[in-house]
């Protein structure tokens, strides 16, 4: 009977121990959106625009150059989706679209001046102000925190890679 209520005593703390890992989750991304989300209106772009700015800029091995055809399924979105976001950060002077230089039948997405900025600001913004939020802790408790964090979400991502129905669908 007692190893029975130390089960479950036992297991109601693990599930505690889950519900504030989700509740922490859950207030660190919506800080995260909110505080996001003015900064890019500043900038006037949306999060998929600032996403896929940014992908060209990292994708690009920091030339700011891919494909146009890598960038819907890098993206996970749809192709109409793609094009429409291209055409708007085309129109907005944060990218154009180049010819390849031997082989004319691929298009190329590149950042332009403006683009790369704005990448870069929006960023350096994001970095400032999480700096100042770790800046208020101990090292140690963020070098943990870091740890802990990174093998939640290399697990996680494994356990996504798997397919499992069971573990990846509520």
């Amino acid at each position: 009977m007692l190893a029975m209520l130390n089960m479950e005593v036992a297991m109601n703390s693990d599930e505690a121990l889950t519900q504030r890992l989700m509740q922490s989750m859950y207030h660190i991304t919506r800080c995260r959106h909110a505080t996001f989300k003015e900064i890019l209106a500043k900038y006037g772009v949306t999060l998929q625009q600032f996403h896929l700015l940014a992908f060209i800029l990292g994708e690009g091995k920091g030339e700011g150059k891919v494909k146009v055809t890598d960038i819907s399924g890098k993206m996970l979105v749809s192709v109409p989706t793609a094009s429409r976001m291209i055409d708007t950060l085309c129109g907005m002077g944060m990218i154009v679209k180049k010819k390849g230089a031997e082989d004319r039948r691929p298009t190329y997405l590149e950042l332009t001046p403006k683009g790369r900025r704005i990448v870069r600001e929006i960023r350096k913004r994001q970095l400032d102000i999480v700096s100042d939020i770790l800046s208020e802790l101990p090292e140690k408790d963020v070098e943990t925190f870091l740890g802990v964090t990174e093998r939640i979400a290399t697990d996680w991502v494994a356990m996504l890679k798997q397919g499992d129905p069971e573990k990846t669908n509520p």
